[in-house]
């Protein structure tokens, strides 16, 4: 039975979540929003333990280290307000079963399996929130189908930093971003069920350095490619492909330009140069982005 208020499932507790936490919770914590709204529950779906290479860029602090994530957020926020509520639920997403009774579902895990357990859900608003470099990806329920299957490739869990970001401070902000997306999107949401007219943002990929970035194909309210859809866009990509891609990453060509080179789409090319630049080590675990 779904309880009274909003409740939100919030799916990942790494770089994007604990900062929409932090972001989010603070502006939440006079109550005013939450006891409109009948209450305001987050409950937050992540396994993994806080580690100490996490502390570069994820909300948690050496006291953290050991313990789950979720239940570090959920000590932290979980009665900030007698009308809210943060709840940790220490289980990765396996299927769509806790997300029966959520009004909203946030997924920031890079892994394509919580992905698509999200994406399959019906007549349920979600958000699928992604980082890499000083870039960030946001899909919706809003979001063309096409898009969403296209830009939702097999690959293995990766971090979002550096190898050497712990010992040689080069972080990169896509994570924060990404989290600045996602806690407006949540509090445009909220705000919406109040008033009845707050604009939810919709899909976008955006790099700090380039801008909004076209990567939509199907998706209006973005920005869209003007092109037709790549001839190859499931050709395997080659050793002399990839030294290509990385000097032109190098010099800093557009990303249309190198996409029409390729006859490939700009979404291929942004996960292809996240998997080969070294930025994204894979991991053996779930990665929180």
């Amino acid at each position: 039975m779904k309880e009274s208020g909003v409740q939100i499932e919030l799916i990942g507790a790494g770089g994007i979540v604990s900062n929409i936490m932090a972001l989010l919770l603070p502006a939440l914590r006079n109550g005013e929003v939450a006891e409109k709204l009948g209450g305001i529950t987050f409950n937050l779906h992540d396994a993994d333990v806080v580690e100490e290479r996490n502390l570069i860029h994820q909300r948690f602090t050496e006291k953290d280290i050991g313990i789950s994530k979720v239940k570090a957020l959920a000590e932290r926020f979980d009665g900030i307000h007698s009308e809210i509520r943060v709840i940790g639920q220490e289980k990765n997403l396996r299927d769509s079963k806790p997300l029966a009774n959520a009004d909203i579902v946030l997924v920031a895990v890079d892994r394509p399996e919580p992905r698509r357990i999200v994406h399959s859900l019906v007549n349920t608003e979600w958000y699928d929130l992604r980082c890499g470099l000083d870039s960030c990806l946001v899909l919706t329920h809003t979001t063309h189908p096409d898009d969403v299957e296209r830009l939702t490739t097999d690959h293995r869990p990766a971090s979002c930093q550096p190898d050497e970001a712990m010992e040689t401070g080069n972080v990169q902000f896509g994570f924060a971003l990404a989290a600045t997306f996602g806690a407006n999107i949540l509090m445009r949401s909220l705000m919406r069920r109040i008033d009845g007219k707050s604009i939810v943002p919709g899909a976008v990929c955006y790099s700090m350095r380039m801008g909004p970035q076209p990567v939509f194909l199907q998706t209006t309210s973005s920005v869209p490619i003007k092109e037709a859809p790549p001839k190859r866009p499931t050709t395997r990509w080659s050793d002399d492909e990839d030294d290509e891609l990385l000097n032109q990453a190098k010099l800093g060509l557009p990303l249309e330009r190198v996409a029409k080179h390729h006859d490939r789409s700009p979404g291929a090319i942004w996960h292809r140069l996240l998997r080969i630049s070294g930025i994204r080590k894979f991991q053996d675990s779930e990665a929180g982005e």
